[in-house]
């Protein structure tokens, strides 16, 4: 059973610097037009376009999409590779966007898979996995799965391979690596996760601490999308949320979350456990930022500066 306490990570030097303007009219705009909501099944269409209209970006330039539809046994795989100019031979990042696993696409995440490419100098596929409540547990980790096997069908070395993801990605990322460890097979060489879901039983203090904080949720809002997404199966199962999984073996983390989220204690106590378990963490707070804002990036300064730090991270920790 998972143990609780409480979490002190030592903050870093800018935790309390004032979030810039931007982030400040973001947050503004999220809090008037997202997080009053009272959701139900049927505004989960009105959900995904205001997902669309809030997170899309242009790409940067220097990097190209190209869509992929292919088929993995037995089934389509859909996303995109997005490809910056001249990226280095046999090095590659998969992507899992966020969304609560019942919003988002590769295209409403652009912002980050872009900048990622570029500051990497890789190709990364982001994964257009299927969304609850059409396709509930196990088909996001199913496309997961299907992904990760044709990537190193694809001649990719695992160790060649970042992963990354926020929020819901960020968890089935976590989610996926603990499915690769029950079926044996290679992990990638390294994580990088931004405010990562990674316990849908919602157990986490903050989720009460910061209901006036978070720019983006209510508690409510978590809870819906939770109960969509697991079906079936038990919130607190560790492939649907992998705070409760065995977190051995697994590859050094990238974590990056604000103090002000409602899923803040979901990165703290992942901090926690896998550094128990004897896996290298590079843990990072940020002070009063909404929720996965890389998604931002272009127009909040933090969320450049969220990607560079986990870009530089990420080069420093695996030999990708």
């Amino acid at each position: 059973m998972l143990r609780r306490r409480t979490i002190h990570a030592r903050p870093p030097p800018h935790l309390h610097d004032t979030p810039s303007l931007q982030a400040r009219l973001i947050a503004r705009g999220l809090r008037q037009l997202i997080k009053p909501r009272k959701v139900n099944r049927a505004d989960i269409p009105l959900l995904r376009g205001l997902m669309f209209a809030f997170t899309r970006a242009r790409l940067p330039a220097g990097v190209k999409a190209e869509r992929v539809k292919h088929m993995q046994d037995g089934d389509w795989l859909r996303g995109e590779w997005l490809r910056p100019e001249q990226p280095r031979r046999g090095r590659a990042m998969l992507y899992l966007h966020g969304g609560g696993f019942i919003c988002g696409a590769p295209r409403t995440h652009r912002a980050i898979t872009a900048r990622l490419a570029k500051r990497l100098g890789v190709a990364v596929f982001a994964l257009d996995y299927r969304l609850a409540p059409e396709h509930p547990f196990p088909a996001a980790l199913e496309d997961a799965l299907r992904t990760w096997r044709w990537l190193l069908a694809q001649g990719y070395r695992p160790d060649r391979i970042w992963l990354a993801g926020d929020s819901a990605g960020g968890g089935l990322a976590l989610s996926l690596m603990l499915a690769c460890k029950q079926q044996g097979l290679s992990l990638p060489a390294a994580a990088a996760l931004f405010s990562p879901w990674t316990d849908l039983a919602g157990s986490g203090t903050a989720m009460q601490e910061n209901i006036e904080r978070c720019a983006w949720f209510m508690p409510a809002q978590i809870h819906f999308a939770a109960d969509l997404y697991a079906g079936k199966a038990s919130r607190t199962d560790p492939l649907v949320s992998p705070l409760y999984g065995s977190l051995a073996g697994l590859p050094p983390l990238v974590l990056h979350v604000s103090d002000s989220e409602l899923l803040r204690d979901d990165t703290l106590r992942l901090a926690e456990r896998a550094r128990e378990a004897g896996v290298t963490v590079n843990l990072r707070l940020w002070h009063g930022l909404p929720h996965a804002w890389p998604n931002f990036a272009g127009l909040m300064p933090e969320g450049d500066a969220c990607l560079g730090e986990a870009a530089e991270a990420l080069l420093h920790t695996t030999a990708a």
